[in-house]
Order: structure tokens, then C-alpha cells, then sequence
């Protein structure tokens, strides 16, 4: 309960910090420490399924103080939060037309085949350390759209619709996905320390869990991608 209660704030906190020092590259840094941490003080002691909850937890409000930042501090967010822009732009373009990378699988498929690859080789790699970081990245412009969405329909039409849909599902189910992967692809290094680790067997019931949660990734986007813009283009301002 301590660690639960612990996580918003810690989150905060890091986000808050990491827009006080307006570098692009800390605030993705100070987003994974106590992620990571958490991590690996929760695991050694065998708790895998807490893990899991503590990082979905912890992804859930990194998306909620990451949006909160993008309305108090829209500019600066946008200059400081990595790829924020091009993503914004994409994803905003892609409403407008409904035509773009989001609803051509033969364009998204290979972008989410080699994000999951790298982020998995450096959860084996780094004990979940660096693809803590990557995950971080990923979920802070991802979040920044969603603020910028909401601030751009805010008092307007689609207002509500943006609040409750640019989190799209698909999304959600790939972050929790990469959070499983993450775990239980940490073990193997992290696993060579003093501590009570969970088992092998486990572990691959749950890399198997986080791949076919990928592979569900896909195929919900393939399918509710297209009808996406037609429930959020009111919210975009026309180019």
C-alpha cells in the first residue's frame, strides 16, 4: 500500500523536476528511476504479478502528469518532451485525413515489430533499465498528443470525446504489454543477484502473455484504426 501510494507522487515529482530543468533527455531519465527501482526491490523478493501492477500503475500516472504538464505548460512541453511534435503533427494529420502510418498496417506493423524488438533486447540486456527509459520516452510524447488534443477542443464539441478516446485501446494494451515483456524479460540479469526471484516457469507464461497482448495490439488496430478519426476530427484545428 505504501509503494502504491508512493508511485503518483514519485511521478510527479520526476515530471515536475524534469520540466524545472527543461532538458529534453533528463526528463525521460528521471521518469524511469523511481520506475525501476520499484522494479527491482519488488522483484527480488519474488512478487512478480506486484510488479506488474506497480508499473501499470506507474504508467498510468506518468500519462496523467505528462497530460496535466501538456495543459499548464503546452510551449514548453513541446520543446522539451522528445519527439513530441512530429508525433503531435503525425497523429494530428492522420484525424484531418484519416489516411496515415495509424491505419495502414503495412506501415505500423514493421514500426511496432521493431519498437517491441528493441525495447525486449534491452530489457535483456540492461535488467529492464534502459527499456525503462525507452518506455518513458514512448509514453511521454504519446501523452503530450493527448494534452495537446484535449487543450486544443477544450469548451468545444469534442472535448469529452478527446478526454475519453485519444487514449486509444490499442495503445493501452501495447503499454501494458511492454510492461509484462519488461518485467519478466529483466529476470534472467537481474536474477544473478542475492535476492528470492520468481521461477523460469512463470516467467515464460508471462513473456508469452506479453506477446500475445502485442499481437492483440494489432489486430484492434488494424480494425477500430479507420473509424478513429471520424469520432476525434472535430477536436483538430483544420491545417
Amino acid at each position: 500500500m505504501r509503494l502504491f501510494l508512493l508511485v503518483p507522487a514519485l511521478t510527479a515529482l520526476t515530471t515536475a523536476l524534469g520540466f524545472a530543468i527543461d532538458v529534453p533527455w533528463v526528463l525521460p531519465v528521471l521518469n524511469a528511476i523511481p520506475a525501476w527501482a520499484i522494479l527491482y526491490l519488488v522483484l527480488r523478493r519474488g512478487e512478480r504479478g506486484r510488479v506488474i501492477g506497480l508499473m501499470v500503475w506507474w504508467a498510468l500516472w506518468l500519462a496523467l502528469s505528462t497530460i496535466a504538464a501538456t495543459l499548464l505548460w503546452n510551449g514548453r512541453a513541446e520543446g522539451l518532451i522528445l519527439n513530441a511534435a512530429p508525433y503531435r503533427d503525425e497523429m494530428f494529420d492522420w484525424l484531418r485525413t484519416g489516411t496515415g502510418r495509424e491505419s495502414s498496417p503495412s506501415q505500423f506493423i514493421p514500426q511496432h515489430l521493431l519498437h517491441a524488438g528493441i525495447f525486449c533486447a534491452l530489457s535483456l540486456a540492461t535488467g529492464s533499465l534502459v527499456s525503462i527509459f525507452m518506455g518513458a520516452v514512448l509514453m511521454n510524447y504519446m501523452s503530450f498528443y493527448v494534452g495537446d488534443l484535449i487543450l486544443q477542443c477544450w469548451g468545444g464539441p469534442g472535448a469529452m470525446r478527446a478526454v475519453a478516446l485519444a487514449w486509444n485501446p490499442w495503445s493501452m494494451v501495447r503499454v501494458v504489454s511492454f510492461i509484462i515483456l519488461g518485467v519478466a524479460l529483466s529476470e534472467p540479469l537481474l536474477g544473478r543477484l542475492k535476492g528470492s526471484w520468481p521461477g523460469v516457469d512463470g516467467r515464460l507464461r508471462w513473456v508469452g502473455i506479453g506477446l500475445a497482448g502485442l499481437a492483440l495490439d494489432i489486430v484492434l488496430k488494424a480494425l477500430l484504426a479507420p473509424w478513429w478519426p471520424q469520432w476525434l476530427s472535430v477536436c483538430v484545428i483544420p491545417s
